[in-house]
């Protein structure tokens, strides 16, 4: 007959292959919706980067994600990103109109593409991080970006 300790150890181990297998199940996913308005050019595309943190902002590390969408003849666009934990995150659209893969900027820097961020703010130059982000709880959230 095994003695208490083997008992003991075989326990502790299934306990730690248990932990193991939830630690290794992804955490629970949430969404953000993303509705773009005031899209003025229907040309070209918008691509909707998705931010996690200020380095990711600021670029020393990459965007979590990025999406693009084309103009469809409406004023109004919907992006979606799936599979976020809650937390601190910020957008940033930008409107290449012309296709060129560029942001395009005139002669004095003012933006000749359209352009918006999470929470709308004021701009006359790029903001920081901590004008653009906002909460996502875990049950998800919708936001809007209004196209400058």
């Amino acid at each position: 007959m095994p003695s208490l300790s083997v008992h003991r150890r075989t326990r502790a181990l299934r306990l730690g292959a248990l932990a193991s297998a939830l630690l290794a199940l992804p955490a629970l996913a949430t969404e953000l919706a993303v509705d773009i308005e005031d899209v003025g050019a229907q040309s070209g595309r918008l691509t909707v980067f998705l931010f996690d943190s200020e380095e990711a902002w600021n670029g020393t590390r990459d965007a979590l994600a990025m999406k693009r969408v084309y103009p469809d003849g409406s004023t109004r666009l919907n992006v979606r990103f799936d599979g976020l934990r809650a937390g601190r995150y910020g957008v940033m659209v930008l409107h290449d109109k012309d296709g060129n893969r560029k942001f395009d900027v005139g002669p004095l820097g003012i933006p000749q593409d359209d352009y918006g961020f999470s929470n709308n703010p004021f701009v006359l130059k790029r903001p920081g991080f901590e004008r653009i982000s906002f909460d996502l709880p875990a049950s998800g959230r919708r936001i809007t970006v209004r196209m400058k």
